[in-house]
C-alpha cells in the first residue's frame, strides 16, 4: 500500500504536469520545471517516475482512464462516444498532441479499447479508425485554426459516427 505522503506527492506531481504541458507543451516542460510546480525535489519525480518519457506515460495514463471510465459508463450510442471522446481530446489537446508526436506508447491498450467499444457501435474497425482519424490532436489543432469552432467540429464528428452506425 501506497505511503499518503507518496500519494499525495504523486497527485501534486501529475497535477502539475498536466497544467504545465496543457499550458507550454511537452517541449517546453522540464522535470524540474514539474518538481518546482509540484512542491517537491526533482529527485522526488525521477524517483517516482524514472525520466520525463516515464512522468508523460504516467500523465497519459491517468487521463485516459479517467476518459474510459466515463465512456463506458455513459455512451450509449456511436455519436455520444464519439462526442464524449472529442471532448476529451479538447480539453487535453497539447498532451494529445504531444503523444502523437512521440513514441510514448503507454496509451496503445487504451487505444485498443477505445477501437473495439467504438467498432462495436459503428459496425466494424474500419469505421472506427475513420472516426478516430478526425480525432487525432493534431487534425482538431489544423481546424481550429482554420476558424472552425469547437462546436462545429464536435457536431460534424458526432454526425459522422452516427451516420456511420446507421450504415450497420
Amino acid at each position: 500500500m501506497e505511503r499518503a505522503d507518496a500519494a499525495r506527492n504523486r497527485a501534486a506531481i501529475l497535477a502539475a504536469a498536466t497544467r504545465l504541458i496543457s499550458e507550454r507543451g511537452i517541449e517546453a516542460v522540464s522535470v524540474e520545471d514539474v518538481a518546482t510546480a509540484a512542491g517537491v525535489g526533482k529527485g522526488t519525480v525521477f524517483r517516482r517516475f524514472g525520466d520525463k518519457a516515464g512522468l508523460v506515460r504516467a500523465v497519459v495514463d491517468e487521463t485516459a482512464a479517467s476518459w474510459i471510465q466515463v465512456a463506458s459508463l455513459e455512451c450509449r450510442s456511436a455519436g455520444e462516444f464519439a462526442g464524449t471522446l472529442f471532448d476529451h481530446v479538447l480539453a487535453s489537446l497539447p498532451l494529445v498532441i504531444a503523444v502523437e508526436r512521440t513514441t510514448v506508447r503507454s496509451c496503445e491498450g487504451n487505444f485498443r479499447i477505445t477501437v473495439e467499444r467504438l467498432a462495436k457501435l459503428v459496425g466494424s474497425t474500419f469505421k472506427a479508425h475513420t472516426v478516430l482519424a478526425v480525432l487525432r490532436g493534431e487534425h482538431i489543432e489544423f481546424l481550429l485554426a482554420q476558424g472552425m469552432t469547437a462546436g462545429e467540429i464536435r457536431a460534424g464528428v458526432i454526425s459522422l459516427a452516427d451516420t456511420l452506425a446507421a450504415e450497420v
